[in-house]
């Protein structure tokens, strides 16, 4: 592992896991593990809390807004700047970072602007040795082995979408993924997308996160007639949609609830969509039938996941979701939208439903809805077996470590202007 490693992202939960995952591993491989030296932060991340006593590994995590310390181990340390692309002082902010460590990896979590401003932050830094070389004959000694290498993980939307808003942000896109010494997405879709941005990109391999907690066995007693979204609550994702097609099977169907966990820019017209349009236009339906969490610890979400028959997701754009990975491992049955990195781990009829358009989404709840109890259980063991061979975070954070690894003496990050 490198000594110094630093993170650029989101202060989301998938960056936190991530970086608790990095250190998880590299504690588990170069230290004994002695319960008597913990001193845990959080149950949720007992494995990773004293990385600090025992790994020597420095973590630096530059992100957008304050991160909650005790989601994060011992040995991270942070650094808050706003990356919003307008913002040209975040590349020096950035620079004042990471010239106190020459020789780092910078794993860089999106094509955005966390990817544009952190490699024109390099940029900086390089120009400003160069400069003091050629005109003073001397530079800070820190910088005399300036070897920055970058990792760029594209998640989606930096991919999929922002090329296609207008011409300047796809040049940045292609910036990004052109001046990173190595690039991972998360589908075949995905990496298929990167190659027609960048048609020679060099270093390019398909990886997904994986899920954390994966059960040790499929269980499958405790499911309830229970439908779950967890998806952002952002116009992309169509929860309206899933709400609308529920309230048209509340008759057939009173027994069955729908949770619709997490929040979003449109949780508070979700919620009167409910209130004052649904069960206004359908008598049978009540307000017991909805049920809105918000946004839920991860422990709650697996408990979710545990009692729930289906799971729907079906945004306008995707790549891998985690939490069809998690609903596949914990037995949910998937309906999920007809997009490529979907069909990638759903095969309809088969271990889950494809809904072609939101105007099937009726049709296809009540078609899952009724399969027979061997169907489900067909299903479940089908879907299992997929994340325990392709999507497990324990073993994938594997081959994020082997990147590390692989990169730290061999490459130096190239930049252009």
């Amino acid at each position: 592992m490198p000594e110094v490693i630093i993170v650029v992202g989101s202060n989301s939960v998938h960056t936190r896991r991530y970086i608790n995952g990095i250190c998880n591993y590299n504690y588990k491989q170069n230290y004994v593990h002695n319960d008597n030296n913990h001193n845990h932060h959080n149950d949720s991340y007992s494995d990773n809390d004293s990385c600090l006593d025992y790994n020597s590994t420095k973590i630096i995590f530059i992100t957008n807004n304050q991160a909650n310390l005790n989601e994060l181990p011992n040995n991270v340390k942070l650094h808050t700047i706003n990356f919003k692309l307008i913002n040209l002082a975040a590349r020096f902010q950035i620079a004042r970072i990471i010239s106190a460590y020459p020789n780092a990896l910078i794993h860089i979590h999106q094509a955005n602007s966390y990817a544009y401003h952190t490699l024109k932050a390099i940029k900086l830094i390089k120009l400003n040795k160069l400069f003091y070389k050629i005109f003073y004959k001397s530079y800070n000694a820190s910088s005399n082995n300036l070897g920055y290498k970058v990792i760029l993980t594209t998640w989606g939307s930096d991919i999929l979408q922002l090329p296609q808003k207008n011409i300047l942000l796809k040049h940045m896109v292609k910036f990004n993924l052109t001046n990173s010494n190595m690039v991972t997405s998360d589908s075949l879709y995905m990496s298929a997308k990167i190659r027609a941005l960048v048609p020679n990109i060099n270093k390019l391999y398909t990886i997904n996160f994986g899920i954390r907690n994966f059960p040790a066995q499929l269980d499958l007693t405790q499911k309830e007639k229970i439908i779950l979204s967890n998806r952002l609550h952002k116009p992309m994702y169509n929860i309206d949609k899933i709400i609308e097609a529920f309230a048209k099977l509340c008759i057939a169907y009173p027994d069955f609830k729908l949770v619709i966990a997490a929040s979003g820019s449109e949780t508070d017209k979700l919620k009167s969509l409910v209130a004052s349009n649904l069960l206004a236009s359908h008598p049978h339906l009540n307000d017991k039938q909805i049920i809105f969490t918000g946004m839920i610890d991860y422990a709650q979400l697996i408990n979710w996941y545990r009692r729930a028959m289906l799971f729907i997701s079906i945004p306008n754009s995707d790549a891998t979701s985690l939490s069809l990975l998690e609903a596949m491992a914990y037995g949910c049955y998937p309906i999920v939208s007809n997009l490529p990195a979907n069909l990638e781990w759903v095969i309809n009829g088969i271990n889950g439903i494809i809904n072609e358009t939101t105007e099937l989404l009726p049709e296809n709840i009540e078609a899952a809805i009724n399969l027979s109890s061997e169907k489900i259980s067909q299903a479940a063991k089908l879907n299992y077996s997929i994340i325990q061979q392709k999507a497990v975070f324990e073993n994938n954070i594997q081959q994020f470590i082997e990147l590390y690894n692989n990169i730290s003496n061999k490459l130096s990050v190239t930049t252009a202007i």
